[in-house]
């Protein structure tokens, strides 16, 4: 017995003990709204404190390399300072440990993990998300034929609401064309896992880091769940990122003396493409069968916008909203619908933050997609692919944090942080780590990485 212990404890030190804590990890951040309503609050924490123990474990001979930069522990920082003006104290005090925590486990795995491998293991992660909640709504359609209600309303039952008034887990909808909700019991949130896997399944696949079928197989489950939820908000990011990505593959291959300029170009394309949006939003919504209102956004919108500027520092950091309280439960009952979070991560976080925290995610954002598209800027033909997948992740996060808050919990703060240390600290114009924009790795860094191993192996 001791000697089988002392065994499975060498394992979880290994690539493949590293490989499966990622992998989990990535499954129960994408996922995590599915489990809650599998498990309740109780069970899911459990389980999120087990996937933490084993990054722990998985990741212990690399704890000491562990850094937090500036601007990420600045937020943080801030999220818990706000804990001394909180409206609601002891939601923030809470929701600022599961930060801190979240915000760990992303430094770790970062700081763990070389850039190929964290895009191999996110991919894994993602496809069984999006596989998983295919076969979550198949069960539905064929054992259940019916609409399944969430196994689990303690949510409701803290917020004192009618757990009637809130959507099935699935509303038995995948033979009948949809919308489809997944596993995650969302459609807007299944969508958006789809489109990520799809952005990452591009990338391997020019890499050569998966198999045609498997990635063109991935692509084609992304393409079908898209179909069957048409998310208004993933489709307008999608069609950004399929345009944003066949500029940066043009101007990969472009001569040097012309990349600057075709560089510049599509940041102006990408200002006028943003004004017609704005100013046709009523037409596109409808496209998409949508309200000029955009489904109640724009209430709460307006809501939260004036709320905030109630309070210059905000409001207290709270993440997902505590309906039960004020100055939430004000903003629910004049919008008229039970909304779980501001419908914009910047709004957001105004309003939880105050401008000093605005100001702060607008700079890891912006710095996150500046310094990835600063290496697709200056690379060529032979270098790496893996630059690309930084900017099209975080152009795909911030577009849709325009309609949703995910970025600031679970996955899409977990992967913000990610993308945010893999591309150069210091964002200069000119001073580029040539080996960085070749292989995506930076040449003081060496991480062993194992090339047999089926989850992340290169495949010519």
């Amino acid at each position: 017995m001791g000697q089988t212990l002392a065994r499975v404890w060498r394992w979880t030190a290994t690539s493949w003990g590293r490989a499966w804590a990622v992998v989990g990890t990535v499954v129960l951040l994408s996922s995590g709204q599915g489990f809650r309503y599998l498990l309740g609050v109780p069970g899911y924490a459990a389980l999120v404190l087990a996937g933490v123990g084993a990054v722990a474990i998985a990741f212990r001979r690399r704890l000491h390399r562990v850094r937090v930069p500036l601007l990420v522990g600045s937020f943080v920082g801030l999220a818990a300072v706000s804990v001394l003006w909180s409206a609601t104290r002891a939601v923030t005090l809470v929701a600022t440990v599961v930060l801190v925590v979240t915000t760990a486990v992303a430094l770790v795995i970062q700081k763990g993990t070389s850039r190929g491998q964290f895009l191999a293991y996110l991919y894994r992660g993602l496809q069984v998300s999006l596989f998983g909640g295919l076969l979550f709504e198949l069960y539905v359609s064929l054992v259940l034929r019916e609409p399944l209600p969430r196994l689990s309303t303690d949510l409701a039952d803290l917020a004192r609401v009618d757990p009637g008034a809130f959507y099935p887990w699935s509303e038995n909808r995948l033979f009948t064309g949809g919308p489809i909700q997944g596993f995650v019991g969302n459609r807007n949130t299944f969508d958006s896992i789809a489109l990520l896997v799809a952005i990452v399944a591009v990338v391997l696949l020019l890499e050569r880091r998966i198999r045609r079928l498997d990635g063109f197989g991935t692509l084609a489950a992304a393409g079908l769940v898209h179909a069957l939820t048409l998310s208004a908000t993933v489709t307008i990011a999608a069609l950004y990122v399929a345009a944003l990505g066949a500029a940066a593959l043009v101007i990969r291959r472009s001569a040097p003396g012309t990349k600057r300029v075709l560089s510049f170009g599509v940041l102006a394309c990408t200002a006028i493409a943003a004004v017609i949006t704005i100013k046709f939003r009523a037409e596109i919504f409808e496209l998409f069968d949508r309200g000029a209102d955009a489904t109640h956004r724009i209430d709460i919108w307006d809501q939260v916008i004036e709320h905030a500027m109630q309070r210059p520092e905000g409001w207290g950091y709270v993440a997902y909203w505590p309906v039960w309280q004020e100055p939430y439960r004000g903003i629910v009952e004049s919008v008229g619908v039970i909304a779980p979070h501001g419908h914009n991560a910047f709004l957001d976080t105004w309003l939880q933050l105050g401008l000093i925290g605005l100001a702060l995610l607008l700079a890891i954002v912006t710095l996150t997609f500046g310094s990835g598209w600063r290496l697709v800027e200056r690379a060529s033909e032979g270098d790496t692919y893996i630059p690309l997948a930084w900017v099209l992740l975080t152009a795909a996060m911030s577009l849709e944090a325009l309609a949703e808050s995910r970025m600031l919990v679970e996955l899409g703060w977990f992967l913000l942080i990610v993308l945010y240390c893999s591309g150069p600290q210091a964002f200069t114009l000119t001073v580029v780590d040539p080996e960085l924009v070749r292989t995506g790795e930076p040449p003081d860094e060496p991480v062993d990485d194992d090339p047999v191993m089926v989850l992340s192996d290169r495949l010519r």
